[in-house]
């Protein structure tokens, strides 16, 4: 019975993928069962977007309980992270985890009861554990159970995941919640319920319940991954704004001297979001700019380094070798904190995650630089809506090193 079983989650599921406008062939009525539902606007706002499909009758079915699986698939689909995205493809390259209390190694995921599921077979299942939206360790026995009716409480673990939001999360960890049934939310669940409440993904319900075990919808978890995205997307893509890196080498460490090799517009290089008036830039986009520029000045050690990424701590770590632990940063999405060259600074807010991707706070526009400086703490140039980043390399502090 259970390849028949898994033949049918497997149809059900491919459902999900059919486009709408395609079903019910002469119907004209496409999703036809949520015109005047509560969620019709944002279920049609996601059709639009393209990640969430109707069924072969033109249906929608949006009272229709979703998945662990169906949920996994339209999160990622939702934020980019497809099994083709050259997001995933480097995060699945670099993945880190802890080896011990000091080293690193490969991460390599596992979850034991996904074989052969239509999850698996079409690369959702590596997408979600190497982009860090599943975490095998939060599933008894490491077992997704995939077909299980997602609950709220995960609902909320997933989007803060999505959102970046991990590290606040834990420190919330054990804290009481506002709500009646605050009992019924495990102690280590507690901060993702917090935070996914206060981005306004989950709300409690009129009498002051949370339900973290209660089912959702297919609407509902439409609904709660259209407002993930309002919350992750504010500001994407500002226009006007001139981007200029500055290549510069510090040819001596001991007396700080330095020496400026090349100007570049960079414009189109780095994606930049403006959220409060503190712009943000995408810390992946400004590694490869200042590889590119090492490579292109041919800088020692250019092309050694390697941005590597944590799923589980949504952090990203960088060394290039050979030129001491002058040049390592370590960057934390949903921290305000970040080492660079061996000190811990702060920024005045957290990083962010857009499409599961860093994207570090470098200018605050209510005062701003003048001129750019270390930990890509940018200058601006309010006449002309100039951004410069300051991008350095430093040669070994001993020859030879």
């Amino acid at each position: 019975m259970k390849p028949i079983r898994q033949m049918v989650c497997a149809l059900l599921a491919v459902t999900l993928l059919i486009p709408a406008a395609a079903a019910s062939p002469g119907s004209g009525n496409p999703l036809w069962d949520v015109q005047g539902h509560w969620a019709q606007k944002e279920i049609q706002e996601a059709v639009a977007a393209g990640w969430v499909d109707g069924y072969p009758d033109g249906s929608f079915q949006p009272e229709k309980t979703i998945t662990r699986a169906e949920f996994t698939k339209l999160l990622l689909d939702a934020i980019h992270l497809t099994p083709d995205s050259e997001t995933v493809a480097w995060m699945t390259e670099t993945a880190t985890t802890k080896d011990g209390r000091y080293s690193e190694k490969k991460y390599v995921p596992i979850l034991n009861d996904m074989d052969g599921h239509w999850l698996t077979t079409q690369g959702w299942t590596d997408a979600a554990l190497y982009s860090g939206m599943v975490v095998p360790d939060d599933y008894n026995g490491k077992n997704f159970r995939p077909e299980k009716e997602i609950a709220r409480y995960e609902i909320a673990l997933m989007t803060d995941r999505a959102l970046g939001l991990v590290y606040p999360a834990n420190q919330y960890a054990g804290e009481d919640l506002p709500f009646a049934d605050n009992g019924e939310i495990l102690d280590w669940m507690k901060g993702y319920v917090h935070e996914a409440v206060q981005a306004g993904i989950l709300e409690g319900y009129p009498d002051n319940t949370f339900r973290p075990n209660q089912t959702s919808t297919r609407a509902e978890a439409v609904v709660m991954i259209q407002r993930m995205l309002h919350e992750m997307e504010q500001g994407l893509n500002p226009s006007g704004i001139t981007v200029i890196a500055w290549y510069r080498e510090k040819v001596d460490l001991l007396f700080d001297e330095v020496q400026i090799l090349e100007e570049r517009r960079t414009t189109d290089q780095i994606r930049l979001q403006i959220v409060d008036n503190m712009i943000y830039a995408n810390l992946r986009d400004i590694y490869d700019l200042l590889q590119q520029m090492m490579v292109d000045n041919n800088s020692p050690n250019a092309g050694d380094g390697m941005l590597n990424w944590w799923p589980i701590e949504q952090k990203s770590e960088s060394f290039v070798p050979n030129i001491s632990n002058y040049f390592s940063y370590s960057y934390r999405m949903g921290d305000q904190e970040y080492t660079w060259k061996t000190r811990l600074e702060s920024f005045s807010v957290p990083a962010r995650s857009l499409y599961g991707e860093i994207m570090v706070p470098v200018c605050d526009l209510t005062h701003p630089n003048k001129e750019p400086g270390e930990g890509w703490q940018a200058g601006w140039d309010g006449n002309t809506n100039t951004l410069t980043l300051y991008l350095p390399f430093q040669k070994p502090l001993f020859v030879g090193s």
